[in-house]
């Protein structure tokens, strides 16, 4: 639905980790400050983000890996 997300600078796992952490620790801001609607939409955020940077996330060596085209190729 929204492209592949491998990118090289994702590659080390403690670059995708800090991202998932991240987006958790700013849900927790959001319920701090009672934002309903925002903590529903971090959340999905955070959910959507463990998933394909955790689990779903292809390293430099898999296969099936694509990546996303570089800017400059893309404006061709």
């Amino acid at each position: 639905m929204f492209g592949p997300v491998e990118h090289p600078w994702f590659d080390p796992l403690w670059r995708r980790i800090v991202l998932v952490a991240f987006c958790a620790a700013w849900t927790g801001v959001e319920y701090s400050f009672g934002n309903t609607t925002w903590v529903y939409i971090m959340a999905a955020i955070t959910a959507y983000a463990g998933w394909a940077y955790l689990v779903a996330y292809k390293g430099p060596d898999h296969a099936d890996r694509q990546t996303r085209p570089r800017m400059e190729e893309d404006e061709g």
